[in-house]
Order: structure tokens, then sequence, then C-alpha cells
């Protein structure tokens, strides 16, 4: 065994020994905000939504965000357990950092976040308009989509099919494509971009909004598939493929990236998405607004089309009576 080795697996013991030192981060009653550097207490931004007094919007745990989305009770869509989360049995070693087992990592985000997959998905009401609503949970995996986030995406968007429901929403989270999972995980691209279509098909509206980070192969597949792309605030940002640093590092020596890359001004001015919100509190009541007019510009399109023929009018008619 060469210095270098040596001096290696002193930097990884050295590492191991204060990972294990408790933080106390968790444990406190205080938040502190990244864009004002105010701390908060955390009942008090409990009571306002996860909002800071500057505008900034910390992460809504998923069980929140559904309360405070659907009118009363919701059903959650529970997630099937006969997927393998880590088809590969993905593991690290001999590496310059601490080698790891990635199964480890995801029974890690199970016991923290409680969920079986990155996703909570849910059906109920959202102001009296049936409705199926998916939410990435940024703390397991960073929003991962991998397989199991496959097929519970699948199971969510079967079920807006089977119910024939009024709207679709999906709330996005998202760093993107699970890079441990190889091509299986690719493979929810394709998946979750068949669903999107065949929601369409079922002519039921759809909204996705993007709450924080919203990257790779989550980004280039399902979230630009929906009818209308919502962005939560002012502050939010990583609307992008790859990460500033990566997309520097492509164009070096050509154009400069500009400081709007990414964040929610800067989508807005590029056409990509349809609205930014003042905060989340306004979300219940435009997704709600917008999914009103639609369905009732379907209905309407539906008498025309039976006003065509006049036997199918009389049966609109008289199913609308």
């Amino acid at each position: 065994m060469n210095w270098i080795s040596r001096w290696k697996k002193i930097g990884i013991r050295v590492k191991q020994i204060f990972k294990k030192q408790p933080a106390g981060q968790e444990a406190t009653d205080w938040k502190n905000c990244p864009q004002c550097k105010k701390i908060s207490y955390k009942p008090d931004l409990f009571n306002n939504s996860y909002i800071c007094e500057c505008s900034f919007h910390f992460d809504l745990p998923p069980k929140l965000r559904l309360d405070s989305l659907f009118d009363s009770n919701y059903e959650v869509i529970e997630a099937s357990g006969n997927i393998n989360p880590d088809p590969l049995s993905f593991e690290v070693k001999d590496a310059a950092r601490e080698g790891y087992k990635y199964i480890d990592k995801i029974k890690k985000y199970k016991k923290i976040t409680g969920q079986q997959t990155a996703l909570m998905c849910a059906t109920g009401n959202i102001s009296d308009l049936s409705a199926v609503v998916v939410c990435f949970n940024p703390k397991f995996g960073a929003g991962r989509f991998g397989p199991a986030e496959n097929e519970h995406f699948l199971e969510a968007a079967n079920l807006a099919i089977k119910k024939k429901v009024d709207i679709w929403v999906v709330v996005y989270q998202s760093s993107g494509i699970d890079v441990h999972t190889g091509v299986t995980g690719l493979s929810g691209m394709t998946k979750s971009i068949i669903a999107m279509n065949e929601i369409k098909k079922a002519g039921i509206p759809t909204f996705a909004v993007a709450a924080r980070a919203v990257a790779g192969g989550t980004y280039a597949s399902s979230f630009f598939m929906h009818d209308f792309i919502m962005i939560e605030s002012k502050c939010v940002e990583n609307l992008l493929f790859s990460g500033k640093r990566v997309t520097a590092n492509i164009l070096k020596g050509t154009d400069q990236i500009p400081t709007e890359f990414g964040t929610a001004p800067g989508v807005m001015k590029s056409g990509l998405a349809d609205i930014t919100l003042e905060n989340r509190k306004e979300l219940k009541e435009t997704i709600s607004k917008l999914a009103k007019v639609i369905l009732k510009k379907h209905k309407l399109e539906k008498t025309e089309e039976a006003h065509e023929n006049p036997e199918d009018f009389k049966k609109t008619a008289s199913t609308a009576s």
C-alpha cells in the first residue's frame, strides 16, 4: 500500500467519524432562510405554509401539500410493493470517498419520509373537482425517479383514467432519473410520456407545478407534456435539464450563461411556463379556476357536436336535464 492509498483511507475514516457526530440541525425549532438569512421559528413557518417573511418558499412536505390542495378527506394511492428500487444492486467500492450500497440509502430514505417511493399520490376533490395529485418528495433521494417511482406514477395515472377524474396535477421537485438504476430507470421517461398521452386521450386537463428544482430526465419527459405549466413562486430555480455548472463547462469559451438561467423569471421569459404564482397559497384557487374554464369549454364543444346531429342533441339534452 503506497502513501496515497493510506491518506485516502485516513480521509475516509475522518469523514466517517465526523458524519457520526450529531449535527442537531433537524432537532432545532429554528430554520435559516437562504434568501434573507433570517432565522425563522418552525411553528410560524408551518402556519404560513412554509413561506418566509421575505417570500422564500421552503420545501413543503407532501402530506401538507395534499392537505392544502384537497377539500377534505382524500385517499392515498399506495405504491406497489413488488418493484425492486435497486435493480442493479448498485454499490460503490474502493473509491476516494466512503463506499456504500445504494439499497441502504433507499432504506434510509424510506425511514426518513415514511414513504415507499419518492412519490406521494392521492385522489380526492379540489374545489369540488375530482382529482389525482402526484407529489415528489425531495427528501427521498432528491425526488428521484427510478423504477419504483415509474410504477407508482403509472398506478396513479391508471386510476385517474379509470375514475375519469376532472383534473390531473403533478407537483415536481425532482433531480431527475435515478442514475443508480441504469436503463431500468431511464425507461421511466418513456413510461411517463405514454401515461401522459393516455390521460390526455381521456380528456383530463393536466397541470404541472414546479415547486423547486426540476431537472434531468424528469424535466425532459413528462414535465412539458402538461396543458398548464405553473411555477409556484418567483424564488423557484434550477428548472433546467443540466445544472448551471455543467452547462457552463459545455459553453466554456463561447456563450455566457444568463443570470436568470433556470430561474422562474428566466423560464417565463423563455416561454417555457404559463404562469408564476406570487406564493403557493394561490395554487388551489388557480388550478380550480383554470380547470373549470377548460371543462366548461369541453362541455360546450360536446354540445355543439351533438347539435349537428339532432338525435345526438336529444340524448345530450336529456342527459343534462
